[in-house]
């Protein structure tokens, strides 16, 4: 996804969340937009959790948002971070045009200050794990690694778990990514992805 990798120069690259579980539901989740990061679910108004003068702040922040041309942006919570409790920063895709700010795409990143890239691995397993054993159906799993011609310089592995709901273009998709990163720290990331916005991406 685009906006994983985009998402990585945020605030000196610290977009940390913490997770327990990374996704909280209530009870068995039926549909993508059961899930929720701090709080926040896909297909919510953005007003409901930032200002507006704030989020408008964020969209015109050149150094850390990222534009899917002119249909949609994808902007850092970090200055509302003092109120999450398990997340230390959430990005969030919605239209720049919609004055509704609908939620399209949530994104949170984990830093492991161990340079360990297995125990990236094994949180990761353990996300995956705990988010299908909430879901209320089954979804299809893939797991794969960007070959090594594709990595960015700074990279050392890329590898991701993609849960797809069933027809993921209509009930939308889940993506985890642990980021093997040279000389520093590694960085998990969980997105959830709307069925709007997946299609967007696959007919770019």
């Amino acid at each position: 996804m685009g906006h994983s990798e985009k998402m990585f120069n945020m605030k000196s690259l610290l977009l940390i969340l913490f997770l327990t579980f990374s996704l909280q539901t209530i009870s068995k989740a039926n549909d993508i937009n059961d899930f929720e990061i701090e709080g926040m679910s896909l297909g919510e108004s953005l007003l409901n959790y930032m200002d507006e003068n704030l989020i408008k702040k964020e969209i015109n922040n050149k150094d850390i948002t990222f534009y899917y041309d002119n249909d949609y942006v994808a902007i850092s919570a970090w200055e509302i971070r003092k109120k999450f409790k398990k997340y230390d920063d959430v990005g969030i895709v919605f239209n720049p045009n919609d004055s509704n700010y609908k939620i399209v795409a949530l994104e949170g990143t984990l830093i492991l200050e161990s340079k360990k890239i297995k125990e990236c691995y094994q949180k990761q397993r353990k996300i995956v794990d705990e988010i299908k054993s909430s879901i209320s159906f089954e979804v299809d799993e893939y797991t794969w690694f960007v070959s090594k011609q594709d990595l960015k310089s700074h990279q050392n592995s890329v590898k991701y778990i993609d849960l797809d709901f069933k027809n993921p273009l209509k009930n939308g998709a889940i993506r985890t990514t642990c980021y093997d990163i040279k000389n520093d720290d590694n960085l998990l990331y969980v997105v959830l992805d709307s069925p709007e916005f997946l299609s967007y991406i696959e007919n770019r």
